[in-house]
């Protein structure tokens, strides 16, 4: 009960300072984030983010990380998630959409491995890994997290 009044108001304070998310997207901070209900492959979903006038999450500290991973395991509908970066200019050289450079990470142990060498794109996971990045196939139909900054 006190976390959901505690939301409440921090909502009425967020809306009151002329912070607003769009219908459906969730404030943190000062970025606005959307977790699909619906499936795509990693180009798709980009798109999809674009239409939105988001972009697919770039994950910039483990503040950030922490708010994504917390809300997908509690809220979250997903098994699998796509963030925004790939390797796919260079195998093993991450990038976020639009070329920025990853200056925070939070890979699974043993990750990113390139499987079969066909893994180029940024997925979250809640199997045994409770949302850690992990490098998946990009043509795969996953759920995704769109962000737009305020």
């Amino acid at each position: 009960m006190r976390l959901e009044l505690l939301s409440a108001v921090l909502c009425f304070v967020a809306t009151a300072s002329g912070a607003r998310c769009p219908l459906g997207f969730h404030l943190h901070r000062r970025s606005c984030y959307w977790f699909s209900n619906v499936k795509g492959s990693f180009p798709e979903v980009a798109a999809y983010c674009r239409y939105l006038e988001s972009h697919l999450v770039v994950v910039s500290s483990a503040v950030e990380d922490s708010f994504i991973r917390g809300y997908a395991i509690r809220r979250g509908k997903a098994p699998m998630y796509w963030l925004g970066a790939t390797d796919l200019n260079i195998e093993g050289r991450w990038l976020w959409e639009g070329q920025r450079r990853m200056n925070y990470t939070h890979w699974n142990p043993r990750q990113p491995d390139n499987y079969r060498g066909v893994e180029h794109c940024l997925e979250i996971a809640k199997a045994a890994s409770n949302y850690l990045w992990n490098d998946y196939v990009c043509d795969q139909p996953l759920h995704f997290i769109c962000e737009k900054e305020l």
